[in-house]
């Protein structure tokens, strides 16, 4: 597609799809684009669904990476307010400290599944941390996390998907609520408290803004680091030179983790609406029409990355695409950052003679996200 319709019209998808790496840039970064497409999300699903879907609807229509400015500036400027270089960098040691503990959990076994025993239960740790909430509480939180992002990325949702992504959304909203209302009356040193606080000093949020936005955080928080823990764990193993050159230069993991980004990144595509009519490469994309900017096929454009099919985690000049881009560059993109720096350069030092343990892998079904639902492997006992 990139070679021979780098803007393509696709009649199923009903969208544009743009597979260059400085396409994908303009859609996010050029003003005649809108980050507001609530109504695609859900426009598949049967028109007997959609009455059940207003209200998952409403819901995501208060997530900042749905919002345009000004509403998007209010939105981001203040939760921004909660992820400080402190915050964020402070997370290290506990992320260190439970992949220890996991891989302890194993490790006398010789095998282990990384997304079960690790990626899928350390994120709702870290959450729990960041929201000063229960570790029961965070695992009820992962599955309306679920519940919601299945909905959303699913390109023909059936009633048991709605039905699901509806009750994900009354889940959140009734849980977090009851939360709102004990950190307003008991704040506490935590995100949550931090939004609450710049409400008060001025910024205007409303309940269901605050509701939404921390299941937001909390459902991409969940789905980004646990594939990109899954994702990075298999590109390492599947090119046992760079797993080797990083378990001898472990000051390597930074970049290691940004050309794993860029090699089997997380989010599959950055979508926009045109707001009028704009042509590129000789395409009209008509007024109201969506854009999809295919994330891993711009991260793979040879024009930006020399032989970029290969993984090399000394690769200069990697300024990937992996978290978007523009004002909507991903909020919570250092946190995760953290976590699979953390928690790549722990596998790789004390997981010696890492290989897969079956041959064959299954990849999630969603149009938002890559990643496994399962990656056995076995190592030294």
């Amino acid at each position: 597609m990139r070679a021979e319709a780098p803007v393509y019209w696709d009649p199923q998808l009903n969208v544009y799809c743009l597979t260059s790496y400085e396409d994908v840039q303009l859609i996010t970064r050029d003003p005649r684009f809108s980050a507001e497409r609530v109504d695609y999300y859900i426009s598949g699903a049967p028109a007997a669904l959609r009455e059940k879907l207003k209200r998952y609807d409403e819901f995501i229509s208060h997530w900042m990476v749905l919002a345009d400015p000004p509403r998007h500036t209010r939105l981001r400027g203040l939760v921004a307010k909660g992820f400080t270089p402190q915050v964020v960098e402070g997370l290290r040691p506990l992320v260190q400290r439970i992949a220890n503990e996991m891989i302890d959990a194993v490790r006398a076994d010789g095998r282990m599944d990384i997304v079960r025993d690790l990626a899928y239960p350390l994120p709702g740790i870290v959450i729990g941390k960041l929201l000063k909430i229960s570790p029961e509480d965070t695992r009820q939180l992962k599955e309306w996390s679920d519940a919601v992002f299945t909905l959303l990325g699913a390109p023909s949702p059936d009633e048991a998907v709605v039905d699901r992504g509806h009750q994900g959304v009354l889940g959140f909203e009734e849980y977090l609520r009851d939360l709102v209302k004990e950190r307003r009356a008991r704040p506490g040193d935590d995100v949550l408290s931090r939004l609450l606080l710049a409400e008060e000093q001025g910024s205007v949020l409303s309940d269901a803004e605050l509701v939404s936005t921390c299941a937001l955080l909390i459902a991409s928080g969940h789905e980004t680091t646990t594939h990109l823990i899954g994702n990075g764990v298999l590109a390492l193993i599947k090119n046992p030179d760079q797993l080797q050159k990083l378990r001898e230069s472990p000051e390597l993991i930074d970049r290691a983790v940004e050309e794993i980004l860029r090699y089997n990144g997380v989010a599959y595509q950055s979508s926009r609406r045109a707001r009028e009519d704009v042509e590129i490469r000789g395409v009209r994309i008509e007024a109201g029409k969506i854009a999809f900017g295919f994330l891993h096929a711009a991260n793979r454009d040879p024009a930006r990355f020399p032989e970029p099919d290969r993984l090399d985690i000394l690769r200069k000049d990697n300024r990937h695409v992996a978290f978007g881009g523009g004002i909507h560059f991903c909020l919570g993109a250092q946190v995760a950052r953290v976590q699979a720096q953390a928690v790549l350069d722990t596998i790789v030092q004390r997981l010696p003679d890492l290989a897969l343990a079956e041959p064959s892998l299954e990849w999630i079904q969603s149009f938002l996200v890559r990643g496994l639902r399962a990656l056995p492997v076995t190592f030294s006992a």
